[in-house]
C-alpha cells in the first residue's frame, strides 16, 4: 500500500498539478492523511519546486479545548496570509479527521478559519484532494483500505483520454436547451441549459497554467458540468441514497426550479432539518454534472462518485462559482447511477453508456 500511495503522490504532482521548478507549493493536510501529503512534499522536491507542509493537528486544540477562545481561533493572522499569497499551488489535503469531537463554538471556529483560508486561495491554482479520515469513511460505511485503493486507481489515469471524453460531452452539449434525465429509480427531470457555460473539468491543472480556467480541480477530478436555468428544473430526482446524513431513496419534487416536496423512506426528518436551517437559495437547482473519470470504482462516498463515469448529479443550492445566479450557504450534489440523457436531438448516454465517446 505505501509504494501505491506514493505513486499516486507522484502523479498528484507530476500529472495533475503540473509543478514546475521553483513553484513554491503548499501542501495542507490533516493527521489522518499525513503520508500522502508527506509523499506529495517528496515528490515536489524531486521537481526541484519548494514545498512548505502544513500539517493540522486536532490533538493539540482538543487537548486544550477548554482554553480556546473562538474568536481569536477563527482570525486569519497576516503570516498566513503572506504564506498563501506566495504560493504558486496549494494541495489541500482534508484536514479534519474527526471535528464532532469539538464543542460547537470551538467547532465553529474552526470551520469559519478553513474558510477564510479557502477564501484566500480563491484566485491561486488549488488541488482539492479527497482523501477522508477512517473514521469519516467508517461513519458512511465504507472499507477506508478499499476506497483507499479506489482512490489511488481513480488518480492514475490517462487525463488526455478524461480530456477528449469530456470535449466531445461538451460539444454535444453547446448550444442545446432542454434536456431530460430519467432512471430506472424513478428521476424523470426536466430542466434548461440555454446559453449556459459548459465546463470541463479534465481533472489536472494543465488547463489553468495555458489559459486561467479550471484553477480548482478536485482530486480525483473528471465531469462536464452546467448550471441550469435556475427556473427551469421540472419533474422528479430520485437518490438512492445521501450517505452523509444516513438518507435513503429520496424522491425531490420540483417545479419551475425548486423543490416544492420531498421524501425519503429514510432519514426524511434529517433531510427536512438539514434544509430548514441552510440559508439563501438553497432549494433551487444548481448543476447538472456528468463523471467522466473512467478509473473510478463507486464508493458511496458521493463527492468522490460523482466522478465516476456512468453516473451523473444533480445539485441543489450555491452555484455562482458555475457561473450561475444561485447564493446560497449549500451545494448537494445527488448521485446517480446508470441514467439515460436525452437532448433534443437524441440521447447522450443510455442507461449509464455514453452514446459518445
Amino acid at each position: 500500500m505505501e509504494k501505491l500511495v506514493r505513486q499516486a503522490a507522484r502523479t498528484i504532482v507530476t500529472n495533475i498539478a503540473y509543478l514546475k521548478e521553483k513553484f513554491n507549493v503548499l501542501v495542507i493536510c490533516g493527521l489522518h492523511n499525513k503520508t500522502l501529503a508527506e509523499h506529495i512534499t517528496l515528490e515536489s522536491y524531486a521537481m526541484k519546486a519548494y514545498p512548505y507542509l502544513w500539517v493540522f493537528d486536532e490533538k493539540i486544540f482538543l487537548k486544550n479545548v477548554k482554553n480556546l477562545c473562538g474568536d481569536e481561533i477563527a482570525i486569519l493572522p497576516k503570516h498566513l496570509h503572506s504564506l498563501l499569497e506566495n504560493s504558486n499551488v496549494i494541495i489541500w489535503l482534508s484536514q479534519f479527521g474527526n471535528l464532532e469531537k469539538f464543542p460547537l463554538g470551538v467547532r465553529k471556529a474552526l470551520i469559519s478559519f478553513w474558510d477564510n483560508v479557502d477564501e484566500a486561495i480563491k484566485a491561486k491554482a488549488r488541488l482539492y484532494v479527497n482523501l477522508l479520515s477512517a473514521r469519516c469513511m467508517e461513519y458512511m460505511g465504507i472499507n477506508y483500505e478499499q476506497y483507499l485503493k479506489s482512490f489511488i486507481k481513480a488518480v492514475n489515469v490517462d487525463y488526455s483520454k478524461i480530456r477528449r471524453v469530456g470535449n466531445a460531452l461538451a460539444s454535444k452539449l453547446n448550444e442545446k436547451k432542454l434536456i431530460h434525465v430519467y432512471d430506472a429509480k424513478g428521476t424523470d427531470l426536466t430542466f434548461s441549459i440555454d446559453k449556459r457555460h459548459i465546463g470541463v473539468e479534465v481533472g489536472t491543472l494543465e488547463d489553468c497554467f495555458s489559459s486561467g480556467k479550471e484553477c480548482g480541480v478536485e482530486v480525483p477530478g473528471g465531469e462536464v458540468y452546467v448550471a441550469p436555468i435556475e427556473t427551469s428544473a421540472n419533474g422528479v430526482l430520485a437518490v438512492e441514497e445521501f450517505r452523509d446524513y444516513n438518507i435513503q431513496n429520496l424522491k425531490l419534487r420540483f417545479k419551475e426550479g425548486k423543490v416544492v416536496s420531498f421524501k425519503a423512506e429514510k432519514g426524511n426528518d434529517v433531510f427536512g432539518n438539514l434544509l430548514e436551517k441552510a440559508e439563501g437559495d438553497k432549494d433551487r437547482i444548481a448543476e447538472f454534472g456528468i463523471g467522466i473519470n473512467y478509473g473510478m470504482k463507486l464508493t458511496g462516498y458521493r463527492i468522490y462518485d460523482e466522478k465516476a463515469l456512468r453516473t451523473i448529479h444533480i445539485a441543489i443550492g450555491n452555484n455562482v462559482h458555475l457561473g450561475g445566479v444561485n447564493k446560497a450557504s449549500i451545494h448537494w450534489d445527488f448521485v446517480l447511477h446508470n441514467p439515460s440523457i436525452e437532448v433534443e436531438d437524441g440521447f447522450l448516454m443510455k442507461k449509464g453508456k455514453l452514446v459518445c465517446k
